[in-house]
């Protein structure tokens, strides 16, 4: 499977419990992941993309190893990650769809402020396989 990609902030320890519970959810493999700050993103967020790297969000490069890859960023990345698990939590997903304005405010604070929040680095547990450089 594997056919989509997740970046996300390497530093972040809201961001490592994000991924560690995408990836316990997503059993069907669906969904690969990389640190924005590694060579996949690097690679992958060119061009118009390319501000990105510094959007303080996490991304959701569908069909990355396609021409015809999408992106989805903030809250919208997040609702589509969930559609692509499915086995329920596609309904969530189905929120993909609406306009992204309200979830996009609440993705925004928790963004600008999950440093303050002093949770502790946890560790991915996961096998390497998930993982792009």
């Amino acid at each position: 499977m594997n056919e989509h990609l997740v970046l996300f902030d390497a530093t972040c320890p809201f961001c490592h419990r994000s991924v560690s519970h995408l990836i316990d959810l997503d059993q069907d493999r669906h969904l690969l992941f990389t640190p924005l700050d590694g060579a996949t993103a690097e690679q992958m967020l060119v061009g118009i993309h390319k501000s990105l790297l510094k959007s303080n969000s996490l991304i959701l490069i569908e069909q990355f190893e396609t021409t015809g890859r999408k992106f989805w960023i903030r809250s919208r990345a997040v609702l589509r990650a969930y559609w692509f698990i499915g086995r329920g939590w596609g309904l969530i997903g189905v929120f993909a769809f609406v306009p992204s304005c309200l979830g996009d405010i609440v993705y925004r604070w928790v963004a600008e402020h999950r440093h303050q929040f002093h949770l502790d680095m946890p560790k991915i547990k996961a096998p390497e396989d998930r993982f792009l450089p």
